[in-house]
């Protein structure tokens, strides 16, 4: 959602401060077609209020806590979206400014809007298994680098490049190189890598490691932030890869894992990019070759740390500009999710 977007929509802790006064309203969001923020008496039951024809239909939406149906008010038929759980006001809030624009700006049928909407913050929101602090952050990693390739190579070739169905190995296969990313939240540049193929090339191209340092800042994002801000541009810039995004995005996280929205990154300088050569710090599958085949198939996994901070790339410039592929300032997309992020306050509480 665009910062235009935004400042056309109420802000949640305003509709938050309408709730508590407990007077019913009918306030107005800005465009064509109108429509209205409907609060009933007590602070009860927010809802998004759609015009829609006679004799319409409500979608079935299938999301705990947020719900569609069709009333009758003075001889004209609205589609209300709503929600009897106050906990879950920000990410109704936001939900409802995707549907809004949808409608307004994207001149899209209401039933259609709001299923639509609802069904992507399902996949995001849905609960499920945690997802560990190194998962996290390695996802914001990957992220960011997929981030700086749109900006060199375009949305499309980028979102091709990411988790490539012919490269289970590595992150990313751009054109004549793959890339393996790895994060961490700082302040040392130590990377864990899993396995002796993780820093194996293949033999037909080039393989580039690209490190991530994080801090925990509250002038960050969190990763659910980003997903939803390359989602909000992808939307604007590339429309026909939001599906091929949210296609990647499942096979990093899987469907078990909830989207982490609790922890806020910020880069912490530039990333630094190495060609993995003779020069690079790494164990391969060689390291094994003097042992017997009996002992081999018994070493089950072998995991290790390396440290890059003072390496020296042995050779320069990297491809697509890798060590200053992120530019926070200029090429990370809206925070569109910052409300979502933000711990409850005490308000948040059920009444």
């Amino acid at each position: 959602m665009s910062a235009g977007h935004r400042s056309r929509h109420l802000s949640c802790d305003a509709l938050r401060d309408h709730l508590d006064s407990r007077m019913p309203m009918l306030i107005p969001i800005e465009g064509d077609p109108p429509l209205f923020w409907h609060l009933e008496a007590g602070g009860l039951r927010p809802a998004l209020r759609i015009p829609v024809a006679l004799g319409s239909k409500a979608p079935r939406l299938g999301m705990q806590g947020i719900r569609a149906v069709c009333v009758l008010d003075g001889g004209e038929q609205f589609l209300q979206v709503f929600i009897e759980r106050v906990d879950l006001l920000r990410e109704f809030h936001i939900v409802c400014c995707e549907i809004a624009n949808r409608i307004q700006e994207e001149g899209a049928a209401p039933g259609v809007a709001v299923q639509t909407t609802v069904l992507a913050w399902r996949r995001l929101l849905a609960p499920g298994r945690r997802m560990s602090l190194e998962a996290e952050v390695g996802l914001f990693g990957e992220l960011l680098t997929l981030v700086g390739l749109s900006a060199a190579r375009g949305w499309h070739a980028a979102i091709d490049a990411w988790q490539h169905p012919t490269c289970t190995d590595h992150d990313f296969t751009v054109g004549p190189y793959d890339i393996e990313v790895k994060t961490v939240a700082g302040p040392t540049r130590v990377h864990t890598i899993h396995g002796l193929s993780q820093l194996t090339p293949h033999t037909d191209r080039p393989l580039w490691f690209v490190s991530h340092v994080l801090d925990e800042s509250d002038a960050g994002r969190t990763v659910l932030g980003l997903i939803e801000g390359i989602r909000s541009t992808l939307r604007v810039q590339a429309p026909g890869a939001l599906d091929d995004f949210d296609t990647r995005l499942k096979l990093v996280t899987g469907n078990e894992h909830a989207i982490p929205r609790e922890h806020r990154w910020a880069p912490s300088g530039a990333p630094l990019a190495f060609p993995v050569d003779a020069g690079f710090p790494r164990l391969t599958g060689s390291i094994l070759a003097p042992l017997p085949e009996s002992l081999v198939v018994r070493i089950v996994d072998v995991d290790y740390r390396i440290d890059v901070a003072d390496l020296v790339p042995s050779i320069a410039p990297s491809p697509d500009g890798l060590d200053h592929i992120v530019d926070p300032a200029r090429t990370l997309p809206p925070d569109v999710a910052s409300d979502l992020s933000a711990p409850n306050s005490p308000k948040d509480e059920p009444r």
